[in-house]
């Protein structure tokens, strides 16, 4: 039995923990042994984007789960507004894509433009405009029902808190703090104190997963290090009102964006819209923190023009690149920020943990439920944090391709010199940044590729690159999408459990019977015509996909020993102590430094 005092420092992303030690009150730990083991239910600490959408993906399977989060549920400073088309994908199936697309701000036609020039009244460098809108998914059409979103943490977060108490079996608590925690062989139990009343209580769950942010109380308790290069640069934020800067973009800047970059002043202040109106963010890299008088002049120096300027609040923040040194301890998990800290080039914090919250929700529920085998959740690790680690470096990489644009003010000047500076600019920021602005491989790309619950087919692994997807049933992919005859994506059929997409006169039924024999929920999807798109895009007559969307088998015809391959997915077969580590391994030789913190 291992017990924990938990305490964070506030301010984290994804929900705070922030308490001294209190011994835990009245309960034996003995006493609670059956009622952990029998209770089914997950603690989840942190209602942020992650504690609320691991909540939402466990009610969605039928688990019961409790959140707790310290605060009010109020978004106290707007960030992390790209969501990428995979995270989108997963609010479609929890049913409130559309409700995020139409009814959150910026409105659903404002332009994802990203505009590089000298000012918002200067002159344009260069920009990436692929035709997407909250509405249209422009170059993403192809590859997915669900395009790119720009959504403000103000409409993000309260959606998935309504998508998640919706839910039969979620509940949420806020002005609920965790106090201390303990766990064993049957379950985990949690003191909580209510921050109003100070009254304490015991929750008892079965799992227990932090969400609760980069200063993770629960992972400094178990004594859990990240690894990697923290504070590569020092930056502040500031959340401000300028009714006029809309129509400036206009103007000037040949129409509404979701970034302004400026290359005119050392600073380069650079501006991200938040309401689509006249709410934005400004972000500037700074060593120390500044008056809010600097916060200002500031946003006068990124638009070019004194305009009218309310400050409504401002924060420091530092980029970092770190992955903590493992993700579980006993029956006690990490996710989101608790387990991974990016810099915000891309849009990749969020998403990479939100994808946690998918990964290790659907195998929570499989255990809870009862068809997920002892090494099912030994597999999260496996599987999420190589692709932290790829995600980190990725950021970390945009990072410095920015770091490498030298402002200049010959730029604004409007003679020849200027000229030519102006397109050779242009062509050095496409050259350099492209890649963080349309990351079609990072949201739909990441693939398993090392996974003990996948099975190799012994072909090649495709290509991974940030700015190129190429859609594969390769054994870890994220299953392709494509249309099918009756309007409905072929990714709308997966999630419950297995999915068996047959084509051509491939017979399923020994996997269908062997899934029967093992107690695993199996559907099959046949595709009608073996010669459609369809058949061709998922490269084999039978293909086994996951849960979460992943291929985990594929195959001519079905397999010999279809129970063998069952259970490898299901994480009833555990995997060589090699395979075991090869996670961590992989996450090492990927780039993430030794430096702990």
């Amino acid at each position: 039995m291992t017990t924990c005092s938990c305490n964070s420092d506030p301010g984290s992303r994804d929900g705070t923990v922030n308490a001294p030690p209190l011994a835990q009150e009245g309960r034996s730990s003995m006493s609670d042994q059956h009622e952990r083991a029998a209770s089914g239910r997950v603690l989840v600490v942190g209602a942020g984007p992650v504690g609320l959408a691991l909540a939402t993906e466990l009610g969605w399977r039928g688990i019961s789960v409790t959140v707790i989060d310290q605060g009010d549920g109020h978004v106290p400073f707007p960030a992390g507004e790209a969501i990428f088309s995979r995270t989108m994908e997963h609010l479609r199936r929890w049913g409130c894509a559309e409700e995020a697309r139409t009814k959150s701000a910026p409105p659903p036609d404002y332009p994802h433009r990203t505009v590089f020039a000298t000012s918002a009244t200067g002159q344009v460098l260069t920009d990436f405009d692929y035709g997407v809108t909250n509405r249209s998914a422009g170059v993403y059409t192809p590859l997915t029902p669900e395009g790119p979103a720009f959504l403000s943490k103000f409409s993000f977060v309260p959606l998935l808190a309504r998508t998640a108490s919706e839910l039969p079996g979620v509940e949420i608590r806020y002005g609920t703090r965790l106090e201390t925690m303990e766990q064993d062989s049957e379950g985990v139990l949690a003191v909580v104190r209510d921050v109003a009343s100070g009254a304490t209580e015991t929750l008892a769950g079965t799992y227990l997963v932090a969400c609760d942010g980069g200063r993770s109380g629960i992972r400094r308790a178990l004594g859990i290090e990240f690894e990697g290069m923290f504070a590569q640069g020092h930056n502040f934020a500031v959340h401000f009102r300028a009714p006029q800067l809309l129509d400036l973009l206009r103007e000037r800047l040949g129409g509404p964006a979701v970034q302004i970059h400026t290359l005119s002043s050392a600073r380069r202040p650079y501006i991200t819209v938040v309401n689509g109106v006249d709410e934005w963010r400004l972000s500037v890299y700074l060593d120390d923190e500044p008056d809010l008088d600097d916060a200002v002049a500031w946003v006068h120096e990124a638009a070019g023009a004194p305009i009218d300027v309310e400050i409504l609040a401002a924060q420091p923040w530092s980029g970092h690149c770190v992955v903590a040194r493992t993700y579980r301890d006993g029956r006690v998990f990490l996710a989101g920020d608790a387990a991974h800290l990016l810099w915000p080039k891309g849009g990749f914090g969020a998403n990479t943990g939100i994808g946690d919250a998918v990964d290790l929700g659907w195998k929570l529920a499989a255990t809870l439920q009862g068809w997920g085998g002892p090494a099912l959740l030994d597999s999260y690790e496996q599987e999420r944090r190589p692709i932290a680690v790829r995600n980190v470096t990725e950021a970390s990489s945009n990072w410095r391709a920015d770091a490498q644009l030298v402002p200049d003010p010959v730029l604004d000047r409007m003679d020849a010199e200027g000229e030519r500076l102006r397109r050779e600019m242009g062509e050095e920021i496409h050259r350099s940044r492209a890649k963080e602005f349309r990351c079609t491989g990072v949201q739909l790309g990441y693939r398993y590729s090392s996974s003990p619950i996948c099975v190799p087919d012994g072909s090649p692994e495709p290509p991974d690159e940030p700015d190129e997807y190429v859609p594969s049933t390769w054994p870890g992919c994220r299953a392709p999408h494509v249309w099918l005859p009756d309007g409905s994506s072929v990714l709308d059929h997966f999630g419950r459990g297995f999915t068996l997409v047959v084509s051509g006169s491939a017979d399923p039924t020994p996997l269908v019977q062997a899934a029967r024999g093992c107690g695993v929920p199996l559907t099959v999807l046949r595709l009608a015509d073996p010669a459609a798109a369809a058949a061709e895009l998922y490269e084999r007559p039978l293909v086994l996909v996951r849960p979460d969307g992943h291929v985990g088998w594929r195959g001519r015809q079905a397999p010999a020993d279809p129970v063998a391959v069952l259970d490898m997915l299901r994480g009833a077969t555990l995997p060589p102590r090699d395979a075991r580590a090869a996670g961590a391994e992989q996450a090492i030789s990927a780039g993430v430094g030794t430096h702990l913190g």
